[in-house]
């Protein structure tokens, strides 16, 4: 499977800051690891209402037009640059990467809620629709028969 984020997505937003910001302790690896676990939040956020194997999957080499939903490269961005700093300069984390990271926990905090988002639903075998709607309780079922 090809990575999800491709190097020219941060061109457009911070290829300068990471490597100014973070010069001295800023390797590839560390970059690759931010982004994994920048996907793997934002699947455990979502995977209970929206396909996420159709979200986070890609095709190398990447077709045109970009397939991928341009939100949810944005958020992953904002997560892995937030887990980079994390990792590396936590006391130079830039207050607008803090703010940034903040905003994507509090939509993704809104999709676990039930609030909806343009992204392709969890479908069943026969390419229904499955509702997102779990009952349970924390009490044992009961057979009530006599």
């Amino acid at each position: 499977m090809a990575r999800f984020l491709i190097d020219t997505d941060y061109d457009a937003l911070i290829r300068s800051e990471i490597t100014n910001a973070l010069l001295e302790n800023y390797t590839d690896a560390k970059m690759l690891k931010a982004e994994d676990m920048a996907v793997s939040q934002i699947k455990n956020y979502i995977s209970g209402f929206y396909d996420v194997d159709a979200i986070f999957t890609v095709d190398d080499p990447l077709p045109s037009p970009d397939p991928r939903n341009a939100y949810i490269v944005m958020i992953t961005i904002d997560c892995a640059l937030y887990h980079l700093y994390t990792s590396t300069a936590p006391d130079r984390i830039p207050e607008h990467r803090a703010l940034r990271y903040n905003d994507a926990l509090e939509w993704l905090k809104g999709i676990s809620e039930g609030k909806k988002a343009n992204l392709p639903a969890i479908t069943d075998d026969n390419g229904e629709i499955k509702s997102p709607i779990r009952i349970k309780s924390k009490y044992a079922p009961e057979n009530n028969k006599w």
